[in-house]
């Protein structure tokens, strides 16, 4: 009986330490955000994952070979704004051909779901930046480096960065190359709820990590 009550007794510690760490997470991810280096990372982070997005959906398309010649440079098919061309593949309403090499789809549908991924990225990045910044001013007396607490950072840090591998997990999910892997094609459907499961989990964890910032602290 007291293993049983002992076993609640940690079951309920962890679903407490969980729900701080989810309400604690928009505090941590503000406070990286206002620190500039961290939000200009993260930005960067997250309009390149955009764009990779962006191109493994097809709505970004390079041709060196030209092969979009004779295409029209505007066409419109609104009513395809949420006609599903795959598991979280929207048809594009709008086609836009400036030459025969490139070709730019517009799917408000896809760019939404683009979006949402590029910005727990960023957001990933931002924090990770910020855990590793917090880490290396936690000096000892003597000027030397807190290396528990760097070590104590260094999983954020990693998952911060780790998080492209359930993009590039997205991308294969998505992409027309996935045509030829075809154990990955029964799969697709769950390669966009697991990206944003794996890459909230890590955005949780790594603000969890964070210290209190200090009231006043410099943002550049």
């Amino acid at each position: 009986m007291s293993r049983l009550v002992t076993a609640l007794a940690r079951v309920g510690g962890a679903w407490d330490a969980t729900l701080a760490a989810v309400v604690a997470t928009p505090r941590g991810v503000r406070a990286a955000l206002a620190v500039r280096r961290h939000r200009r990372a993260g930005l960067i982070a997250a309009a390149v994952v955009l764009v990779v997005y962006l191109f493994s959906t097809g709505d970004l398309g390079v041709s060196p070979s030209g092969r979009y010649t004779g295409a029209p440079v505007f066409r419109t098919a609104p009513e395809q704004l949420f006609q599903v061309r795959a598991p979280y593949l929207f048809e594009p309403v709008l086609a836009w051909h400036p030459t025969e090499h490139v070709a730019v789809l517009l799917s408000p549908v896809n760019l939404l779901l683009g979006a949402i991924v590029a910005a727990l990225v960023g957001c990933n990045i931002a924090v990770a930046g910020y855990a590793a910044r917090q880490s290396a001013a936690c000096r000892r007396p003597g000027g030397r480096i807190g290396y528990a607490r760097l070590l104590g950072v260094l999983p954020a840090f990693l998952l911060g960065f780790a998080c492209c591998v359930p993009t590039f997990l997205l991308v294969l999910g998505t992409s027309t190359a996935a045509a030829f892997l075809p154990v990955l094609i029964p799969l697709r459907p769950v390669f966009y709820p697991l990206t944003l499961l794996m890459l909230i989990s890590a955005l949780v964890w790594g603000a969890s990590r964070l210290a209190p910032r200090p009231e006043g602290a410099r943002t550049g």
